[in-house]
């Protein structure tokens, strides 16, 4: 599993506009979308252990300029004879990241995903005790496994939160190359990945989000990510992120 693309869940007016969604990356064939086929040394998708957890700190800069530090931890909870997979996402540093009307805790969340770990549904809870559920269709963006350099993909998946009208992403991207990246977490052989995201949310905010994401070949876990996002349409009423970096802490 990867940590999400989308990450932090945001509580803000336009509601849950960006939560969710793990990024794994290319493959043979994309429902709703198109792929390229790279070329060289092919990576398959490591099926997760049980029980085994990640921690990430996640660094927001919002619209103001302001920094804002968050971490949570993803657990693996269960994989199924499918193959499917169900993982716990728990914040780390607790409740109270608030800052412009935004409160940039992560939420407490089950998290479904299919057998090469695309997310298709999660629950939640929000910071007042309230759930909630997503789904996706088909489902949270990225390529399917096995994965090459020179590898490309395009798709197109729609979210839907409770009784909200759904929201369609369209997402463009590729495997670049293979690096070796240092985190606190360690160094790891990691593909690098890079995407880009737009979606517009119901009350006319659009959004374009640009995503690098180096994933460790011997497991498939995101260990960086830098993200950028540029709103346009309707300004949220708000505050909201514009560029965030996730790192891997540890491993357990």
């Amino acid at each position: 599993m990867n940590k999400k693309m989308f990450a932090v869940c945001l509580t803000m007016l336009e509601g849950l506009a960006a939560c969710g969604g793990n990024d794994h990356g290319g493959g043979d064939f994309i429902v709703g979308g198109t792929n390229t086929p790279g070329s060289g040394t092919s990576y398959a998708f490591v099926p997760p252990v049980v029980n085994s957890s990640r921690v990430y700190t996640d660094t927001i800069v919002d619209n103001s300029n302001n920094t804002i530090s968050v971490g949570d931890r993803q657990t693996v909870t269960a994989v199924a004879s499918d193959g499917s997979i169900t993982e716990q996402q728990q914040s780390t540093t607790g409740p109270g990241d608030t800052v412009d009307g935004t409160n940039y805790t992560a939420l407490t969340e089950t998290e479904m995903f299919n057998a090469f770990g695309r997310e298709t549904s999660y629950t939640y809870l929000e910071s007042n005790g309230d759930p909630g559920s997503c789904t996706y269709d088909p489902y949270g963006g990225g390529a399917t496994p096995p994965l090459t350099v020179g590898q490309t993909w395009q798709i197109n998946y729609t979210q839907v939160c409770n009784a909200n009208p759904p929201i369609d992403y369209t997402q463009q991207g590729s495997v670049v190359d293979v690096e070796s990246v240092t985190v606190p977490g360690g160094t790891f052989t990691a593909l690098k990945l890079q995407s880009t995201t737009s979606w517009t949310t119901p009350n006319g905010t659009s959004h374009l989000q640009t995503t690098t994401n180096w994933l460790d070949i011997a497991t498939f876990h995101s260990v960086k990510q830098s993200i950028t996002t540029m709103d346009s349409g309707t300004a949220p009423t708000n505050g909201y992120a514009i560029s965030r970096q996730v790192v891997l802490e540890s491993t357990s």
